[in-house]
């Protein structure tokens, strides 16, 4: 493809198709974006009736965004009539599974606990993804076997966001490497300079080199005889070059000319920023991540606007705080923001206080897998492998 670009008839050459805003239509939009108050997410009295909002999303490379919540009135944090409250049977299976896949552990105490106490700490995770489009340009070369050369005597160059390209699917990392048309020359191969061939290393160009047999001499040291492996000319051949001298350069192949053009890398990224609100457990938040949550709030949009109503405060703080970093990280000319999705989940939590041969110990479940944390699991077979 690239060869019929720099040979062929260039008016076959397609660059994508147009479904990108322009940069300035980008700006556009930032602008009438920045004119709209308040949250793009629903207030939380919506949440409470189980109203679902739909929000037509503007330009043409990706689909309505949605803004709404599921059907059932979203849980207060650390209340007892959370629904997403595990049931005991269902902690207990976890909990013999984790004990199970432990090489280490007894599953008697899984299999025989008695529950004392259940805590629901189900806490919120709020995920903000920016999905940027970045280019940059670089010099490339190839080598040259004639032909026609499309080069700025053709017609001007265009600048690196004139040229339309079909994106990847939205918020999917992906990166694109394409030719600028109008942009080839020809010039002489910086590799050999122009001479089509490098000087040997080796032999520093002479396609000799020093007889180590007899240290040049041309004898041998012990009955003055010819020396047989220079035939007592005191050099000989230079293997790596065979004698020539000189090794064909590579880049070029002999020809001493290379086809320069300007190489266009297009850089799709989905940047994420993720926060789960402090839920006063002991649970490692990292652990959280691992762990898919009931998604309560979803928001899409060429730009999204920080959420202002929400139960929980530090969700709306780091809410506005993300998207004005992303929005001061990715203002800059080499990138625009062609989506913004972001998306709260009620993560379940439970902590489990069970009794153990008249001891108490506790467990946490977590996430839709009902994934099971325990710092202090009582039965461990301490064995040391040698």
């Amino acid at each position: 493809m690239e060869k019929d670009l720099l040979i062929g008839d260039k008016s076959c050459v397609s660059y994508g198709s147009d479904s990108l805003l322009s940069p300035k239509s980008a700006q556009e939009t930032s602008s009438l974006s920045s004119l709209f108050e308040g949250a793009s997410a629903p207030p939380y009295e919506l949440m409470n009736n189980g109203s679902i909002h739909k929000k037509q999303g503007s330009g043409k490379n990706g689909n309505n965004s949605v803004s709404g919540l599921l059907d059932q009135q979203p849980p207060q944090h650390l209340s007892d009539s959370n629904g997403l409250l595990t049931s005991e049977q269902e902690i207990k299976d976890a909990f013999l599974q984790y004990a199970a896949t432990k090489f280490c552990y007894r599953t008697a105490p899984a299999k025989h606990l008695k529950v004392q106490k259940l805590t629901p700490l189900n806490t919120f995770r709020y995920r903000l993804e920016t999905f940027t489009e970045s280019r940059d340009t670089h010099l490339a070369s190839e080598c040259y076997y004639g032909g026609f050369v499309d080069s700025a005597d053709v017609a001007s160059p265009p600048t690196p966001w004139e040229i339309s390209v079909d994106p990847p699917p939205l918020f999917t990392d992906c990166e694109m490497h394409i030719p600028m048309p109008h942009s080839y020359s020809l010039g002489n191969c910086q590799n050999c300079r122009g001479h089509g061939a490098t000087t040997c290393q080796s032999c520093k160009g002479k396609g000799t080199k020093k007889c180590s047999a007899c240290n040049q001499t041309g004898f041998n040291s012990s009955d003055y005889s010819s020396c047989s492996w220079c035939s007592g000319t005191g050099n000989k051949r230079c293997f790596s070059c065979r004698g020539n001298g000189r090794h064909m350069c590579y880049r070029c192949d002999w020809k001493g000319i290379l086809l320069y053009h300007t190489e266009l890398s297009i850089t799709w990224k989905n940047n994420i920023l993720e926060y789960t609100a402090d839920n006063k457990s002991e649970l490692p938040v990292h652990h959280l991540q691992e762990v898919t949550g009931r998604k309560i709030l979803s928001d899409e949009y060429n730009l999204v606007h920080p959420i202002i109503e929400f139960p929980e405060s530090s969700i709306k703080d780091y809410s506005r705080t993300s998207i004005a970093q992303h929005k001061m990280m990715f203002a800059t000319g080499e990138h625009r923001i062609l989506k913004q999705r972001q998306t709260v989940e009620l993560v379940p939590l439970t902590k489990v206080k069970y009794e153990w041969k008249g001891k108490l110990y506790s467990f946490y479940v977590f996430g839709n897998e009902n994934k099971v944390y325990s710092k202090d699991y009582p039965a461990k077979c301490y064995c040391s492998i040698l």
